[in-house]
Protein backbone atom coordinates (compact mmCIF):
# COMPACT_ATOMS: atom_id res chain seq x y z
CA UNK A 1 0.00 0.00 0.00
CA UNK A 2 1.43 3.33 -1.09
CA UNK A 3 0.52 5.46 1.94
CA UNK A 4 1.40 2.73 4.42
CA UNK A 5 4.90 2.44 2.97
CA UNK A 6 5.28 6.21 2.86
CA UNK A 7 4.43 6.48 6.58
CA UNK A 8 6.91 3.70 7.41
CA UNK A 9 9.60 5.39 5.29
CA UNK A 10 9.04 8.66 7.15
CA UNK A 11 9.31 6.95 10.53
CA UNK A 12 12.49 5.15 9.51
CA UNK A 13 14.09 8.38 8.31
CA UNK A 14 13.48 9.89 11.73
CA UNK A 15 16.18 9.53 14.38
CA UNK A 16 13.66 8.23 16.95
CA UNK A 17 10.23 7.36 15.51
CA UNK A 18 11.36 3.87 14.43
CA UNK A 19 12.66 2.98 17.88
CA UNK A 20 10.91 0.68 20.30
CA UNK A 21 8.78 2.68 22.72
CA UNK A 22 8.48 5.78 20.52
CA UNK A 23 5.07 7.46 20.68
CA UNK A 24 3.22 10.59 19.66
CA UNK A 25 1.02 11.92 16.91
CA UNK A 26 2.33 12.85 13.47
CA UNK A 27 0.79 14.35 10.34
CA UNK A 28 1.58 13.89 6.66
CA UNK A 29 0.65 16.10 3.73
CA UNK A 30 -0.59 14.37 0.61
CA UNK A 31 1.15 16.04 -2.32
CA UNK A 32 0.22 16.14 -5.97
CA UNK A 33 3.30 14.03 -6.64
CA UNK A 34 1.73 11.27 -4.48
CA UNK A 35 -1.42 11.29 -6.60
CA UNK A 36 0.71 11.27 -9.76
CA UNK A 37 2.70 8.24 -8.61
CA UNK A 38 -0.15 6.20 -7.15
CA UNK A 39 -3.22 7.43 -9.03
CA UNK A 40 -5.72 9.75 -7.32
CA UNK A 41 -8.66 7.34 -6.97
CA UNK A 42 -6.47 4.47 -5.86
CA UNK A 43 -4.73 6.58 -3.22
CA UNK A 44 -7.93 8.15 -1.89
CA UNK A 45 -9.54 4.70 -1.66
CA UNK A 46 -6.50 3.46 0.30
CA UNK A 47 -6.64 6.44 2.67
CA UNK A 48 -10.33 5.93 3.34
CA UNK A 49 -9.82 2.20 3.92
CA UNK A 50 -6.93 2.80 6.34
CA UNK A 51 -9.07 5.24 8.31
CA UNK A 52 -11.90 2.72 8.58
CA UNK A 53 -9.40 0.16 9.88
CA UNK A 54 -8.22 2.59 12.53
CA UNK A 55 -4.69 3.07 11.24
CA UNK A 56 -4.91 6.77 10.32
CA UNK A 57 -7.20 9.77 10.59
CA UNK A 58 -8.04 12.12 7.73
CA UNK A 59 -7.32 15.54 9.21
CA UNK A 60 -8.31 17.67 6.22
CA UNK A 61 -9.99 17.19 2.86
CA UNK A 62 -9.11 19.54 0.01
CA UNK A 63 -12.22 18.33 -1.75
CA UNK A 64 -14.26 15.94 0.36
CA UNK A 65 -14.46 12.50 -1.16
CA UNK A 66 -11.87 13.10 -3.87
CA UNK A 67 -8.84 15.07 -2.66
CA UNK A 68 -7.18 14.49 0.75
CA UNK A 69 -4.85 17.20 2.05
CA UNK A 70 -3.55 15.87 5.39
CA UNK A 71 -3.64 12.62 7.34
CA UNK A 72 -2.60 11.85 10.93
CA UNK A 73 -1.15 8.71 12.52
CA UNK A 74 0.37 7.56 15.82
CA UNK A 75 4.02 6.52 16.03
CA UNK A 76 3.19 3.77 18.50
CA UNK A 77 1.12 2.14 15.74
CA UNK A 78 4.26 1.54 13.62
CA UNK A 79 4.38 -2.22 14.51
CA UNK A 80 0.79 -2.50 13.23
CA UNK A 81 1.80 -0.78 9.98
CA UNK A 82 4.56 -3.33 9.43
CA UNK A 83 2.22 -6.18 10.28
CA UNK A 84 -0.46 -5.05 7.81
CA UNK A 85 2.07 -4.33 5.07
CA UNK A 86 3.64 -7.79 5.48
CA UNK A 87 0.23 -9.51 5.45
CA UNK A 88 -0.49 -7.85 2.11
CA UNK A 89 3.01 -8.70 0.84
CA UNK A 90 2.57 -12.36 1.78
CA UNK A 91 -0.78 -12.49 -0.03
CA UNK A 92 0.86 -11.06 -3.17
CA UNK A 93 3.98 -13.21 -2.90
CA UNK A 94 6.20 -10.22 -2.23
CA UNK A 95 9.15 -10.00 0.15
CA UNK A 96 8.49 -9.23 3.80
CA UNK A 97 9.60 -5.78 5.03
CA UNK A 98 12.04 -5.91 7.92
CA UNK A 99 11.20 -3.46 10.73
CA UNK A 100 14.10 -1.11 11.34
CA UNK A 101 14.15 -1.80 15.09
CA UNK A 102 14.10 -5.53 14.41
CA UNK A 103 16.96 -5.18 11.92
CA UNK A 104 18.95 -3.07 14.38
CA UNK A 105 18.46 -5.64 17.15
CA UNK A 106 19.51 -8.47 14.86
CA UNK A 107 22.76 -6.82 13.75
CA UNK A 108 23.61 -5.72 17.29
CA UNK A 109 23.14 -9.30 18.52
CA UNK A 110 25.46 -10.57 15.77
CA UNK A 111 28.14 -8.11 16.85
CA UNK A 112 27.72 -8.94 20.54
CA UNK A 113 28.36 -12.59 19.74
CA UNK A 114 31.56 -11.69 17.88
CA UNK A 115 32.70 -9.40 20.69
CA UNK A 116 32.38 -12.30 23.13
CA UNK A 117 35.49 -13.74 21.47
CA UNK A 118 38.21 -12.95 24.00
CA UNK A 119 40.97 -13.40 21.42
CA UNK A 120 40.05 -10.41 19.28
CA UNK A 121 42.95 -8.02 18.65
CA UNK A 122 42.21 -4.54 19.95
CA UNK A 123 41.82 -2.97 16.50
CA UNK A 124 39.16 -5.49 15.44
CA UNK A 125 37.32 -4.94 18.72
CA UNK A 126 37.43 -1.17 18.15
CA UNK A 127 35.98 -1.64 14.66
CA UNK A 128 33.16 -3.84 15.96
CA UNK A 129 32.29 -1.35 18.69
CA UNK A 130 32.13 1.45 16.13
CA UNK A 131 29.99 -0.71 13.85
CA UNK A 132 27.66 -1.55 16.74
CA UNK A 133 27.18 2.14 17.44
CA UNK A 134 26.07 2.64 13.84
CA UNK A 135 23.61 -0.26 13.99
CA UNK A 136 22.11 1.07 17.22
CA UNK A 137 21.51 4.37 15.43
CA UNK A 138 19.70 2.56 12.64
CA UNK A 139 22.52 2.89 10.12
CA UNK A 140 23.39 -0.22 8.15
CA UNK A 141 26.65 0.20 6.20
CA UNK A 142 26.81 -3.54 5.47
CA UNK A 143 24.31 -6.16 4.40
CA UNK A 144 23.93 -9.33 6.44
CA UNK A 145 25.78 -11.73 4.14
CA UNK A 146 28.63 -9.29 3.59
CA UNK A 147 28.97 -8.77 7.34
CA UNK A 148 29.06 -12.52 7.94
CA UNK A 149 31.86 -12.84 5.38
CA UNK A 150 33.88 -10.13 7.14
CA UNK A 151 33.24 -11.82 10.50
CA UNK A 152 34.77 -15.01 9.12
CA UNK A 153 37.83 -13.08 7.93
CA UNK A 154 38.35 -11.31 11.25
CA UNK A 155 37.95 -14.59 13.16
CA UNK A 156 40.69 -16.03 10.97
CA UNK A 157 42.94 -13.02 11.53
CA UNK A 158 42.37 -13.35 15.29
CA UNK A 159 43.42 -17.00 15.16
CA UNK A 160 46.58 -16.17 13.22
CA UNK A 161 47.39 -13.46 15.73
CA UNK A 162 46.99 -15.89 18.62
CA UNK A 163 49.11 -18.62 17.02
CA UNK A 164 51.66 -16.21 15.50
CA UNK A 165 51.71 -18.41 12.43
CA UNK A 166 51.61 -16.86 8.91
CA UNK A 167 49.29 -18.31 6.29
CA UNK A 168 49.24 -17.91 2.53
CA UNK A 169 46.40 -15.69 1.33
CA UNK A 170 44.80 -18.33 -0.87
CA UNK A 171 44.96 -20.89 1.95
CA UNK A 172 43.46 -18.34 4.37
CA UNK A 173 40.61 -17.72 1.93
CA UNK A 174 39.95 -21.43 1.43
CA UNK A 175 39.97 -22.14 5.15
CA UNK A 176 37.79 -19.30 6.34
CA UNK A 177 35.69 -18.45 3.26
CA UNK A 178 35.56 -21.91 1.63
CA UNK A 179 36.94 -20.52 -1.63
CA UNK A 180 40.59 -19.79 -2.40
CA UNK A 181 39.92 -16.52 -4.26
CA UNK A 182 36.97 -15.06 -2.38
CA UNK A 183 39.07 -13.15 0.16
CA UNK A 184 41.08 -11.48 -2.57
CA UNK A 185 38.04 -10.71 -4.72
CA UNK A 186 35.47 -9.69 -2.09
CA UNK A 187 36.98 -9.01 1.32
CA UNK A 188 40.60 -7.94 1.07
CA UNK A 189 40.00 -4.25 0.33
CA UNK A 190 37.60 -3.87 3.25
CA UNK A 191 39.89 -5.71 5.66
CA UNK A 192 42.88 -3.56 4.66
CA UNK A 193 40.91 -0.29 4.92
CA UNK A 194 39.57 -1.31 8.32
CA UNK A 195 43.01 -2.24 9.63
CA UNK A 196 44.55 1.03 8.45
CA UNK A 197 41.78 2.97 10.19
CA UNK A 198 41.69 1.16 13.54
CA UNK A 199 45.15 -0.43 13.98
CA UNK A 200 47.35 2.35 15.28
CA UNK A 201 50.56 0.42 14.59
CA UNK A 202 49.97 0.62 10.84
CA UNK A 203 50.98 3.57 8.67
CA UNK A 204 48.69 5.11 6.09
CA UNK A 205 51.21 4.69 3.27
CA UNK A 206 51.48 0.89 3.72
CA UNK A 207 50.20 -0.96 0.67
CA UNK A 208 47.75 -3.86 0.87
CA UNK A 209 50.47 -6.51 0.75
CA UNK A 210 52.32 -4.91 3.67
CA UNK A 211 49.15 -4.50 5.74
CA UNK A 212 48.17 -8.13 5.19
CA UNK A 213 51.67 -9.24 6.11
CA UNK A 214 51.25 -7.52 9.49
CA UNK A 215 48.17 -9.74 9.96
CA UNK A 216 50.28 -12.78 8.99
CA UNK A 217 48.42 -13.19 5.69
CA UNK A 218 51.04 -13.61 2.98
CA UNK A 219 51.01 -13.72 -0.81
CA UNK A 220 54.01 -15.99 -0.56
CA UNK A 221 56.61 -16.93 2.01
CA UNK A 222 58.46 -14.03 3.63
CA UNK A 223 62.00 -13.72 2.37
CA UNK A 224 64.61 -11.70 4.21
CA UNK A 225 67.63 -10.84 2.07
CA UNK A 226 70.88 -10.35 3.98
CA UNK A 227 74.47 -9.68 2.98
CA UNK A 228 77.24 -10.05 5.50
CA UNK A 229 78.93 -12.32 8.11
CA UNK A 230 75.89 -13.68 9.90
CA UNK A 231 75.91 -17.17 11.42
CA UNK A 232 72.75 -19.11 12.18
CA UNK A 233 71.99 -22.63 13.30
CA UNK A 234 69.16 -24.83 12.06
CA UNK A 235 68.08 -28.35 12.81
CA UNK A 236 67.92 -30.87 10.01
CA UNK A 237 64.63 -32.53 9.32
CA UNK A 238 63.91 -35.82 11.07
CA UNK A 239 64.92 -38.56 11.60
CA UNK A 240 68.44 -37.50 12.65
CA UNK A 241 67.66 -33.98 13.89
CA UNK A 242 71.31 -32.96 13.50
CA UNK A 243 72.03 -29.25 13.93
CA UNK A 244 74.00 -27.48 11.24
CA UNK A 245 75.63 -24.07 11.14
CA UNK A 246 75.07 -21.80 8.15
CA UNK A 247 77.53 -18.99 7.53
CA UNK A 248 75.72 -16.36 5.44
CA UNK A 249 79.07 -14.63 4.99
CA UNK A 250 79.91 -17.23 2.37
CA UNK A 251 77.24 -15.68 0.15
CA UNK A 252 79.19 -12.54 -0.63
CA UNK A 253 76.50 -11.27 -3.00
CA UNK A 254 73.74 -11.85 -0.47
CA UNK A 255 71.42 -14.67 0.50
CA UNK A 256 67.76 -15.13 1.33
CA UNK A 257 66.09 -16.60 4.42
CA UNK A 258 62.50 -17.71 3.86
CA UNK A 259 59.79 -17.63 6.54
CA UNK A 260 60.52 -21.19 7.71
CA UNK A 261 64.21 -20.37 8.16
CA UNK A 262 63.37 -17.16 10.00
CA UNK A 263 61.17 -19.04 12.42
CA UNK A 264 63.25 -22.18 12.97
CA UNK A 265 66.80 -20.86 12.90
CA UNK A 266 68.77 -19.86 15.96
CA UNK A 267 71.08 -16.88 15.78
CA UNK A 268 74.37 -18.13 17.18
CA UNK A 269 75.56 -16.25 20.26
CA UNK A 270 79.09 -16.12 18.88
CA UNK A 271 79.06 -13.98 15.76
CA UNK A 272 81.87 -12.76 13.50
CA UNK A 273 83.10 -9.22 13.95
CA UNK A 274 79.82 -7.54 13.03
CA UNK A 275 80.03 -3.90 14.04
CA UNK A 276 77.09 -2.38 12.27
CA UNK A 277 73.76 -3.33 10.75
CA UNK A 278 72.41 -1.35 7.80
CA UNK A 279 68.84 -1.80 6.62
CA UNK A 280 68.29 -0.67 3.02
CA UNK A 281 64.86 0.17 1.63
CA UNK A 282 65.39 -0.49 -2.08
CA UNK A 283 66.65 -3.67 -3.75
CA UNK A 284 69.02 -2.03 -6.24
CA UNK A 285 70.89 -0.26 -3.45
CA UNK A 286 71.04 -3.44 -1.38
CA UNK A 287 72.46 -5.45 -4.28
CA UNK A 288 74.95 -2.67 -5.10
CA UNK A 289 76.35 -2.51 -1.58
CA UNK A 290 79.78 -4.15 -1.55
CA UNK A 291 80.40 -6.98 0.86
CA UNK A 292 81.97 -5.80 4.10
CA UNK A 293 83.28 -8.21 6.72
CA UNK A 294 82.09 -6.01 9.59
CA UNK A 295 78.73 -4.90 8.19
CA UNK A 296 75.47 -6.79 7.90
CA UNK A 297 73.20 -5.36 5.20
CA UNK A 298 69.49 -6.18 5.30
CA UNK A 299 67.00 -5.46 2.53
CA UNK A 300 63.91 -4.00 4.19
CA UNK A 301 61.69 -3.89 1.04
CA UNK A 302 59.61 -1.31 2.93
CA UNK A 303 58.06 -2.52 6.18
CA UNK A 304 59.25 -5.75 7.73
CA UNK A 305 56.67 -8.50 8.29
CA UNK A 306 56.03 -9.79 11.85
CA UNK A 307 58.21 -12.85 11.22
CA UNK A 308 61.06 -10.74 9.87
CA UNK A 309 60.64 -8.29 12.72
CA UNK A 310 60.86 -11.06 15.33
CA UNK A 311 64.02 -12.43 13.70
CA UNK A 312 65.66 -9.00 13.66
CA UNK A 313 64.80 -8.37 17.30
CA UNK A 314 66.46 -11.68 18.20
CA UNK A 315 69.44 -10.64 16.11
CA UNK A 316 69.69 -7.32 17.93
CA UNK A 317 69.54 -9.05 21.31
CA UNK A 318 72.46 -11.30 20.35
CA UNK A 319 74.58 -8.56 18.80
CA UNK A 320 74.03 -6.11 21.66
CA UNK A 321 75.58 -8.61 24.10
CA UNK A 322 78.91 -8.30 22.30
CA UNK A 323 80.82 -5.20 21.22
CA UNK A 324 79.25 -1.79 20.75
CA UNK A 325 76.91 -1.93 17.77
CA UNK A 326 75.68 0.69 15.35
CA UNK A 327 72.39 0.46 13.49
CA UNK A 328 71.61 2.47 10.37
CA UNK A 329 68.82 2.76 7.83
CA UNK A 330 69.09 4.09 4.30
CA UNK A 331 65.93 4.82 2.37
CA UNK A 332 64.08 7.17 0.03
CA UNK A 333 64.10 10.85 0.92
CA UNK A 334 60.33 11.15 0.96
CA UNK A 335 57.34 10.69 3.27
CA UNK A 336 57.37 6.89 2.87
CA UNK A 337 61.10 6.68 3.56
CA UNK A 338 60.77 8.77 6.72
CA UNK A 339 57.89 6.62 7.98
CA UNK A 340 59.77 3.38 7.29
CA UNK A 341 62.77 4.72 9.20
CA UNK A 342 60.46 5.68 12.10
CA UNK A 343 58.85 2.23 12.04
CA UNK A 344 62.20 0.36 12.20
CA UNK A 345 63.46 2.56 15.01
CA UNK A 346 60.27 2.22 17.06
CA UNK A 347 59.73 -1.47 16.48
CA UNK A 348 63.13 -3.12 15.93
CA UNK A 349 66.34 -1.10 16.43
CA UNK A 350 65.91 1.65 19.07
CA UNK A 351 69.46 2.92 18.45
CA UNK A 352 68.81 3.39 14.73
CA UNK A 353 70.45 6.30 12.92
CA UNK A 354 69.86 7.56 9.36
CA UNK A 355 72.43 6.88 6.66
CA UNK A 356 72.42 8.97 3.47
CA UNK A 357 69.16 10.52 4.61
CA UNK A 358 70.43 13.94 5.71
CA UNK A 359 69.89 17.38 4.16
CA UNK A 360 73.37 17.34 2.60
CA UNK A 361 72.55 14.11 0.72
CA UNK A 362 69.25 15.66 -0.40
CA UNK A 363 71.07 18.67 -1.85
CA UNK A 364 73.75 16.48 -3.44
CA UNK A 365 71.18 14.52 -5.48
CA UNK A 366 68.55 17.24 -5.95
CA UNK A 367 69.00 17.12 -9.73
CA UNK A 368 67.22 13.73 -9.61
CA UNK A 369 64.36 14.98 -7.42
CA UNK A 370 60.70 14.70 -8.36
CA UNK A 371 57.63 16.61 -7.20
CA UNK A 372 55.88 15.07 -4.18
CA UNK A 373 52.11 14.66 -3.90
CA UNK A 374 50.58 17.58 -1.94
CA UNK A 375 48.71 15.17 0.33
CA UNK A 376 51.97 13.50 1.37
CA UNK A 377 53.61 16.86 2.03
CA UNK A 378 50.72 17.68 4.36
CA UNK A 379 51.20 14.39 6.19
CA UNK A 380 54.94 14.99 6.46
CA UNK A 381 54.28 18.23 8.36
CA UNK A 382 52.96 16.12 11.23
CA UNK A 383 55.93 13.71 11.36
CA UNK A 384 58.48 14.40 14.09
CA UNK A 385 61.77 12.51 13.77
CA UNK A 386 64.48 14.78 15.21
CA UNK A 387 67.40 13.18 13.38
CA UNK A 388 65.58 13.63 10.05
CA UNK A 389 64.31 17.15 10.71
CA UNK A 390 66.75 18.73 8.25
CA UNK A 391 65.69 16.44 5.44
CA UNK A 392 62.01 16.89 6.25
CA UNK A 393 62.49 20.67 6.14
CA UNK A 394 64.17 20.48 2.71
CA UNK A 395 61.36 18.31 1.35
CA UNK A 396 58.70 20.70 2.65
CA UNK A 397 60.57 23.78 1.42
CA UNK A 398 61.14 22.43 -2.10
CA UNK A 399 58.13 20.14 -2.51
CA UNK A 400 60.58 17.62 -3.95
CA UNK A 401 61.57 14.05 -3.02
CA UNK A 402 64.46 11.80 -4.02
CA UNK A 403 64.35 8.05 -4.58
CA UNK A 404 67.24 6.09 -3.09
CA UNK A 405 68.14 4.59 -6.48
CA UNK A 406 69.37 8.08 -7.48
CA UNK A 407 72.44 7.46 -5.34
CA UNK A 408 73.57 4.77 -7.77
CA UNK A 409 73.60 7.11 -10.77
CA UNK A 410 76.43 9.22 -9.43
CA UNK A 411 79.68 7.78 -8.24
CA UNK A 412 80.21 10.57 -5.71
CA UNK A 413 79.11 8.38 -2.84
CA UNK A 414 78.31 4.71 -2.44
CA UNK A 415 76.58 3.01 0.42
CA UNK A 416 79.59 0.95 1.39
CA UNK A 417 81.80 4.00 2.10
Amino acid sequence: MYLLEKIIDKCERSSNDWRRGACGGRTMRIEQSDYDRCGKKKLVDEIVELEKMGYITIKRWEIRGSDVDTVAYRVEDLPRFYELLNELAAADGRKRRWAKQEKSDYFVTMLEEELDNGNLPGWIRAYYEDLMSQFKKGKFPLEEETLKMYFACFRGISELDKRKEPMYKRVFSKRYLKNSKRFENEAEDHVVRTAKRYWTELSEEMDSKTVLAQMLIEDYSSELAVKGPLKIEVEKLQPDGEKICIDMGQFIYGGVLNSAMLKNSRILPEQPDIRRVVTIENKANFVSASYNSTTLYIFSHGYFSPGEREFLIRLREVLDKGQDMEYFHSGDLDYGGVKIYEYIKNRIFPQLKPFQMDAATFDRYIEYAEAEEPSKLEKLKNVHVPELSGTIRRILDTGLVIEQESFLISQKENIEE
